[in-house]
């Protein structure tokens, strides 16, 4: 049969595939269809055709699903912040296991793996510490204050409500634009470097409470600038508030300039375990730090959790960001070694260590396939947290020539630690527990701890 984009079909959805788009059967052939969900029969018309699949855009839900709940975000279909807002909470947590028990029968060929059902966050909702909001434009060039369109690279949806960090983060969103407007002050435009206005972080310690505000510019800077400023600083009633511009020619490598127009130059956060562990965190406006606090307390107190099942002297922690991992471990064993690729995050671990006084903690600037190589001690624990992409074999082949009996991998890509989990099955590291834990609720993403172990 020949098939034209631009065909509608009827489908009835079955399932839902990693990254959110509901999955049905066409003539028997697979066709992902966005914002739908298991249970709803829809009418899509295709847009893309393949031998063995095809995607299409959803047209009507003839008839819902029973479990499908209606969002509470007005801009829920269009922004693309929360993608699953129309799926009960408990339905997204068994979809995000089932995404990891898929991955690992589908591309690590290692099937009925031992994962746990998910843990979910106790708040679905306003529960990231940071977010970012663009300037910029909509399609009718109108001033907007929002998230970017999904697959739109410049289009800003103006948003006066969102549901993902806190109330008073909706409060400086709509107090900010106001401003803005008032003033004048017009966005910046990445077609031609024009424009003033680029984005709004707002931060906020979940534990602390304190809030800091970062306004990010362009070199282009209005007439009013100095009185602009003092009246925005003025204006909010937060810990911290920055002016960053943003530093972007032609030939040079972009950096960015930092002023603190009012209080603290760092807020502080913190980290309770349920061990009872706790550490603080200085955090400055560029620093990275996860972004779901109370949900990452759950993360690593699995990760100590199955480190403290077995006495350990040294432990290597790979991948090691701002030494969080690494610093909670330190606690528990005799010397921890800390290597990440990024030098600003190395140089925040440091003094991440100095501030909560843990001396028994080293770390590396460098890439931790060459760097691993060049320590010498023989580690018991290994805990490795790599981006997306993953390990590479080689470093797993490194991982392995150390000898430790106790691999913690933690994961943000079911496919990659699928993959991963499969090279180190071929030296005889078995999958002993996958445990996901729900940092992005209303999102497709999940978290994994894995714990693999031989002998």
């Amino acid at each position: 049969m020949q098939y034209r984009k631009g065909q509608i079909v009827d489908l009835e959805i079955e399932r839902i595939a990693f990254g959110g788009a509901g999955i049905g059967k066409f003539d028997g052939i697979t066709v992902f269809v966005e914002k739908t969900m298991p249970g709803d029969k829809v009418k899509a018309s295709l847009t893309r055709i393949k031998p063995k699949f095809m995607e299409a855009k959803l047209e009507e839900i003839v008839e819902q699903s029973a479990d499908r709940v209606e969002p509470i975000c007005k801009y829920s279909g269009t922004c693309g912040g929360c993608q699953l807002q129309y799926m009960p909470y408990e339905k997204q947590l068994e979809m995000k296991r089932q995404h990891v028990i898929d991955s690992f029968e589908r591309i690590g060929k290692i099937f009925e793996p031992p994962v746990e059902p998910a843990i979910g966050c106790s708040a679905e909702f306003y529960y990231r510490n940071k977010m970012e909001f663009s300037f910029g434009y909509d399609a009718e060039m109108n001033f907007t204050l929002g998230m970017h369109l999904p697959g739109r690279r410049y289009d800003i949806l103006d948003l006066d409500q969102c549901f993902l960090q806190s109330e008073k983060s909706v409060e400086i969103l709509n107090k900010t634009r106001e401003f803005a407007l008032k003033r004048g002050w017009l966005p910046y435009q990445y077609s031609c470097g024009k424009g003033f206005l680029r984005s709004l972080f707002i931060r906020e310690g979940k534990r602390t409470g304190e809030m800091m505000v970062n306004l990010a510019t362009s070199e282009e800077v209005p007439d009013d600038l100095e009185a602009g400023m003092e009246e925005f600083a003025a204006m909010l009633d937060v810990d911290s508030v920055y002016w960053s511009t943003v530093i972007s020619r032609r030939g040079e490598r972009k950096r960015i300039e930092e002023k603190l127009l009012k209080g603290k130059k760092m807020i502080t956060e913190k980290m309770q375990l349920e061990n009872g562990d706790e550490l603080a965190f200085d955090i400055m406006p560029q620093a990275f730090f996860q972004v779901n606090t109370l949900q990452a307390e759950r993360l690593y107190s699995e990760v100590l959790k199955l480190a403290n099942e077995e006495q350990h002297g040294v432990i290597f922690d790979l991948f090691c960001g701002t030494g969080t991992i690494g610093l909670f471990l330190a606690k528990h064993g005799e010397q921890v070694y800390g290597i990440d690729v990024n030098e600003d995050a190395i140089k925040s671990a440091r003094e991440n260590a100095q501030r909560n006084n843990v001396f028994n903690i080293e770390f590396f600037a460098g890439d931790s396939t060459k760097l691993v190589k060049t320590l010498r001690e023989r580690p018991s624990l290994i805990v490795v947290d790599p981006p997306r992409a993953g390990l590479t074999e080689k470093l797993v082949s490194h991982i392995n020539d150390f000898g430790p009996r106790t691999v913690i991998y933690v994961s943000c890509n079911p496919a990659s630690l699928a993959r991963d989990c499969q090279w180190f099955s071929e030296f005889g590291y078995k999958v002993k527990s996958v445990q996901p834990v729900d940092m992005f609720p209303q999102t497709y993403h999940i978290e994994n701890v894995c714990l693999l172990q031989r002998g």
